[in-house]
């Protein structure tokens, strides 16, 4: 029987093992302080608001993307997000971003249950778009919940 042969594998085995944990740690480090209770709070105790602070950061908007020959169409879902509130730039050259700020409050009742839902913070979608699209010839649209945006090819 042959001993395996050891010509430096295993050390970068171990390293590449060393820098996904690092890249998961980083990744995943507001949810361990999540669990040590180490989150800085907005207002100290106040469950709800620490919950808002932390999804703030993490939420983007979905966003569907229909093209055909003729045009690229884009559907944002922002639910309980006003109009005044949403932003649409096309400053840098083959993107498109859909941005804004939410700060809404949801109460449901049934008899004597009362549930508040927050929704806090600042919304950003940053989407490539093909050299064929005129920004210029751009359309909105809100559709209920839903900001449609149709971008024509040139």
């Amino acid at each position: 029987m042959q001993a395996p042969d050891n010509t430096g594998h295993d050390d970068a085995l171990e390293k590449a093992g060393s820098d996904m944990g690092s890249l998961f740690d980083g990744f995943f480090g507001s949810i361990e302080s999540l669990r040590q209770n180490t989150v800085p709070s907005p207002a100290k105790g106040d469950v709800n608001a620490t919950i808002a602070s932390i999804s703030s950061d993490l939420w983007t908007p979905r966003v569907d993307r229909l093209e055909d020959d003729s045009a690229i169409t884009l559907t944002a879902h922002l639910p309980n997000v006003p109009a005044s509130q949403i932003h649409i730039s096309v400053d840098t050259p083959g993107r498109i971003k859909i941005f804004g700020e939410c700060n809404n409050q949801v109460v449901y009742e049934r008899g004597a249950d009362r549930v508040t839902e927050r929704q806090l913070g600042q919304f950003e979608k940053d989407i490539p778009l093909p050299p064929s699209a005129c920004v210029e010839q751009m359309t909105t649209a809100f559709h209920g919940p839903n900001v449609v945006i149709r971008i024509p090819k040139c």
